[in-house]
């Protein structure tokens, strides 16, 4: 692709002016370039933020901007999750910052996957809390689901574990509150969430931790996702369709998903915990049933082998959420989050971003009854063509 090409790309589609475009252009030229290098301009242009990695890479995939799902228009990728990715994006009418769970239209053609995103849909739509990521609208465009989210910035524990290996122990407990905090009003709400690890938390960049993912969960109306006709979902046991994550899973989980219970989830937030305070999950094996034998059988590691500094207490409570037997652990979320309070404060909640009274207003007229379906049809072929890229796209 040459720079002409990507001129009416990049200026067709809003992503830069003609005037600053040109400034580009210019200084790409006088440096030595040919017009013909149309990929390392872009590549360029990302390097120096005049472009994001997103729209650099649409740009490449031949789609001009702006880049449009329904109502929305995605700007960026956040992270990549179990069934889609979310991205930042903006509901256009309103100018309302968003986050977009986007999954692939391959879902629609695996009944359990599809009756997994039913259940995440409808799960995160009823829960309402400041340490649960906040769900908007579930929609279609096309065969493209999607859900909306509150705009998300920050990262996931899953990212901040890559990039630092792993935390002080106070800022790891005080997080791990929060997540109890989260926990304990899921389980209020008879909600079971069975996926509980780093990569199901989100830490805001004020430092609260969000409850997300609730493609696992359980609840009161799980019956109506079942394509068997049981109360729960059924999946194939193997590594990537198992309710959950083996590195953060109990032996009473792993064995029978159905009968997962709080002292699961606080089983899967004591591997997150020790994971925080470690920087490895408690057993570390490739295979997933030796990985459970351990489970529920051996003790991990002592803290202390990893970081001389943290406290008794701190191995006590950990000790406690990775008891082998259920009812050795924490009888409750709350139980946790107090203990906890005694090593270091739970932190004020700070304000979350504004949300437009009529965005809001917006999502509840649209909804149609299906669990807040709201179904949009691509306007042409080459925007659904670009929703399919989009659904399929992993930025790394």
């Amino acid at each position: 692709m040459n720079l002409d090409a990507l001129r009416n790309l990049i200026v067709g589609g809003q992503l830069l002016s003609a005037e600053r475009l040109g400034e580009f252009v210019t200084s790409w030229l006088d440096g030595g370039r040919s017009p013909d290098e149309g990929s390392e301009f872009v590549e360029w242009l990302v390097e120096l933020r005049a472009l994001t990695e997103f729209q650099g890479e649409a740009l490449l995939a031949g789609f001009a901007g702006p880049y449009l799902l329904g109502p929305y228009r995605v700007t960026g990728h956040i992270a990549a999750g179990r069934l889609g990715d979310v991205y930042h994006a903006e509901q256009i009418e309103f100018h309302q910052p968003v986050s977009l769970k986007i999954f692939p239209s391959s879902l629609s053609k695996d009944p359990e996957l599809t009756a997994r995103l039913g259940r995440e849909a409808r799960v995160s739509l009823q829960v309402d809390s400041p340490y649960v990521v906040k769900t908007y609208q579930v929609g279609r465009v096309g065969q493209i689901p999607f859900i909306a989210l509150e705009s998300l910035q920050g990262e996931t524990l899953q990212q901040r574990l890559e990039r630092e290996g792993r935390l002080p122990y106070l800022e790891a407990c005080q997080l791990i509150q929060q997540a109890a905090t989260g926990l304990a009003y899921i389980h209020s709400q008879e909600i079971i969430h069975r996926d509980i690890c780093p990569a199901s938390l989100w830490v805001t960049t004020q430092g609260l931790v969000k409850i997300m993912e609730f493609g696992a969960a359980r609840d009161a109306l799980s019956y109506i996702d079942s394509v068997s006709g049981e109360d729960d979902l059924t999946y194939n046991q193997t590594p990537d369709e198992v309710l959950g994550h083996y590195a953060y899973m109990s032996a009473q989980q792993a064995e029978n998903p159905h009968a997962a219970d709080v002292s699961s989830d606080l089983y899967s937030l004591g591997c997150t915990f020790y994971h925080l305070l470690t920087g490895q999950v408690p057993f570390d094996e490739k295979n997933p049933v030796r990985q459970m034998l351990r489970h529920a059988s051996e003790p991990p590691r002592p803290l202390s082998d990893f970081d001389s500094t943290i406290p008794s207490i701190v191995q006590d409570v950990v000790s406690y959420l990775l008891a082998k037997r259920p009812e050795d652990r924490y009888g409750s979320a709350e139980e946790l989050a107090s203990v906890l309070a005694t090593i270091i404060p739970l932190a004020a909640i700070p304000e979350g971003p504004a949300v437009a009274p009529d965005f809001l207003e917006w999502v509840t007229s649209v909804d149609d009854g299906d669990f807040g379906v709201t179904v949009h049809e691509p306007e042409d072929p080459d925007l659904q063509q670009f929703v399919s890229w989009l659904s399929d796209h992993n930025e790394t």
